[in-house]
């Protein structure tokens, strides 16, 4: 089995990318990490990979990176990692493309984004996730996640806060 590793979005990953926001557009529900989003509200439309992955640098340079998770040449999912954060957001937000949900994944993921984490500082990880995303619940706590409380992020959902000791 080819390993898994996390990796930076570059220009080689164009293609990969396109096919995995395909699949997830088609399948619907909420894209997260948002940062994966390739459509722009400020023009009404998808932006282009290249102009997509300047915005991730521009992130990048403001506190927030984002890393594609992967397996030989393709992506898996991705998780994010915020410097800082309100608590209702977390540190980090992340997620499994359709095909490849229930596999396990999500959770290795995280494993291997929480030493990175802790390389910068943060302590503890904040990791938040919707009230009726049971599957995203077993993903922190298979992490060390311990539950703090409920509380609504940005958009008023209802979350569970989750702290992990690094």
């Amino acid at each position: 089995m080819e390993e898994l590793r996390l990796v930076r979005p570059s220009i080689e990953h164009k293609l990969q990318y396109e096919e995995m926001m395909d699949e997830w557009e088609s399948f619907g529900g909420r894209l997260n990490p948002g940062a994966l989003r390739r459509y722009s509200p400020i023009q009404r439309e998808n932006v282009v990979y290249e102009k997509w992955l300047q915005g991730i640098e521009n992130d990048r340079q403001e506190g927030r990176e984002l890393y594609f998770f992967m397996r030989g040449a393709a992506i898996l999912g991705a998780i994010s990692i915020r410097l800082r954060c309100a608590e209702a957001d977390g540190h980090s937000g992340y997620g499994i493309r359709p095909s490849q949900r229930r596999k396990g994944y999500a959770a290795r993921m995280l494993s291997m984004a929480l030493p990175i984490m802790k390389g910068y500082g943060i302590a503890p990880v904040i990791i938040t996730c919707a009230k009726d995303n049971i599957g995203s619940a077993k993903t922190i706590r298979r992490n060390g996640g311990v539950y703090v409380k409920d509380a609504a992020d940005e958009d008023g959902e209802i979350v569970e806060i989750y702290h992990i000791s690094v």
